[in-house]
């Protein structure tokens, strides 16, 4: 197929200078409000001592990050099979030991390293179905 006169050349940019640093809308705006920036603080922290709930969200959202559930370090006695394993992870959890969370990471870890286990031992299955099947060399 032809190309059209109006087609880009295949790896070469149309615009190689790219966008200059600071033309954006969001840099222009900041750039314009700097000034401005002492002032609007001050409002907004009047605003929320004053009892503004709006003033109040913005100004503890920037303050404090959102909580997380922790929990401190759980010692599990997880032997057995798989299931037996997250039956001990769901009971810290159920009893408060571990957060909902880090049962849900935990019981995630085994099972990729139970798919783990089970690819190893099918690939040691065929090998040693594979050396049975080789032929056995006559002298």
């Amino acid at each position: 197929m032809a190309r059209s006169r109006t087609t880009f050349a295949k790896g070469k940019s149309a615009n190689p200078a790219g966008r200059p640093r600071g033309k954006t809308g969001r840099a222009q705006f900041r750039a314009a409000m700097a000034p401005h920036l002492p002032a609007i603080l001050e409002k907004l922290g009047e605003a929320a001592v004053a009892g503004d709930l709006q003033a109040i969200r913005i100004v503890s959202d920037k303050l404090y990050p959102n909580l997380r559930p922790t929990s401190d370090d759980v010692n599990i006695k997880a032997v057995g099979s798989p299931a037996e394993r997250a039956e001990a992870i769901v009971d810290a959890m159920v009893s408060g030991r571990m957060t909902p969370e880090a049962a849900k990471t935990v019981i995630e870890v085994l099972g990729v390293q139970s798919r783990l286990i089970e690819q190893s031992e099918v690939i040691q299955r065929i090998e040693a179905l594979e050396a049975l099947c080789q032929p056995t060399e006559k002298p």
